[in-house]
């Protein structure tokens, strides 16, 4: 143990000689890991957030398809997917986009008799679902519950008005009776929620049809099956499992993450050949150096051990440091290099803060694509000049 801590020992001096040229190695090392680590630890992060929340939405969504698109459901379909055995419950939902020229946003309403348990945190307010009085002439209000996103971007809070053009061309306005809380941003940022039958209202939709529906099915497993027979009960149906949504899911953050990949490759390009002038050979001097040892009696294994501390120390070090400040960006700063891009499309961000967590398979994989190419880039040319005369190596 004395002799590989005196051979570690030389190691550092003879990297704290060269001090200069190995903190620019350093510092180019651990920015790549730290990008590399970020993406991993982020996309991980937004697939077991979207995991966690699909886990309480319905094992199927019922879509009607016409030419193509998306179209408005017959409430009568309810009726004949409920025949099906095996069914527990069908519900009917309204939604729909609504663009805001004011902030080039579009929000999401959704019609509701109650808030859905998942989403029911409210920060101040409440929906009173009975003070929504009868659209008149007179201008009564609607009453609706917004995220935070839609009050951050209007400056708005309880007991304001958002007005905004109904599809019949009229002006509508609704009353703010509660804004949810930003815990719950990722699902409400840009929600707003009106009573069902004044979202019908608003966007007239026709009577008796809705935007889709949600199965709700007894045994899970059984999910397939009963998309089967709904697929062959209304050939016009499109039917959507939870399973699909996650896939779904996960590839769009896949791709996301390869895509970023792909916008960063001149950075890992750039570590590409540093390492690959490392594996190309030893300056003279540092050839010089491993002839005077072999010179003074030092084996072959002595020299490899030698420059596998080197490294080693340069891996480690840049290693931790690219994956320390990749934890902090992604968990304490909400990963913001890369959050716009992996987030989506919506101009109202929902405030993300992924809840911190240590994957060893994540880790593993990162220091398999960067401290053993460059120890081995360090370890080949090594060998190849130790195993030299040393006499001809020294002239």
């Amino acid at each position: 143990m004395y002799r590989h801590a005196r051979i570690l020992d030389f190691a550092l001096s003879l990297l704290l000689r060269q001090k200069n040229k190995n903190f620019v190695i350093l510092s180019v090392y651990a920015f790549n890991v730290f990008l590399v680590a970020s993406l991993l630890l982020y996309t991980d992060a937004l697939k077991k957030e979207a995991e966690a929340l699909l886990q309480s939405s319905p094992e199927l969504i019922v879509q009607r398809l016409k030419g193509g698109r998306h179209d408005m459901i017959p409430r009568e379909y309810a009726d004949t997917i409920r025949t099906i055995r095996g069914v527990r419950q069908v519900s009917m939902r309204q939604w729909g986009y609504y663009y805001d020229p004011q902030t080039t946003a579009n929000y999401t309403f959704m019609g509701v008799d109650k808030i859905p348990p998942e989403i029911a945190i409210l920060v101040e307010g409440e929906f009173n679902l009975d003070e929504s009085e009868p659209l008149r002439k007179d201008g009564h209000f609607i009453t609706c519950v917004i995220g935070e996103g839609v009050a951050d971007a209007r400056f708005i809070g309880v007991d304001d008005i958002i007005p905004v053009q109904g599809s019949d061309g009229k002006l509508y306005v609704l009353k703010v009776t509660g804004i949810f809380r930003s815990e719950s941003s990722i699902l409400t940022n840009d929600l707003v929620l009106l009573r069902t039958e004044d979202l019908t209202t608003v966007f007239d939709t026709p009577h008796g049809q809705c935007t889709d529906m949600v199965v709700h099915i007894r045994n899970t497993r059984e999910v397939d099956a009963i998309a089967r027979k709904i697929q062959e009960r209304l050939p016009m149906i499109r039917s959507i499992s939870k399973s699909q949504v996650l896939s779904t899911y996960e590839a769009l953050f896949g791709w996301r993450s390869g895509l970023m990949v792909a916008l960063l490759i001149g950075s890992l390009a750039a570590f590409a050949i540093l390492a690959w002038d490392k594996a190309s050979g030893l300056s003279a001097d540092e050839r010089k150096s491993i002839g005077v040892l072999k010179a003074i009696g030092w084996e072959t294994s002595d020299i490899l051990e030698l420059k596998f501390w080197e490294g080693f120390v340069i891996s480690v070090l840049s290693f931790l440091t690219g994956t320390i400040a990749a934890y902090i960006h992604v968990f304490f700063f909400g990963c913001m290099m890369f959050s716009p891009i992996m987030r989506g499309w919506s101009v109202l961000f929902p405030v993300f803060r992924p809840l911190p967590s240590i994957d060893p398979y994540k880790f593993f994989i990162i220091m398999f694509l960067t401290v053993i190419p460059y120890i081995a880039a360090t370890l080949i040319p090594s060998w190849k000049v130790a195993i030299t005369d040393p006499d001809m190596v020294m002239r």
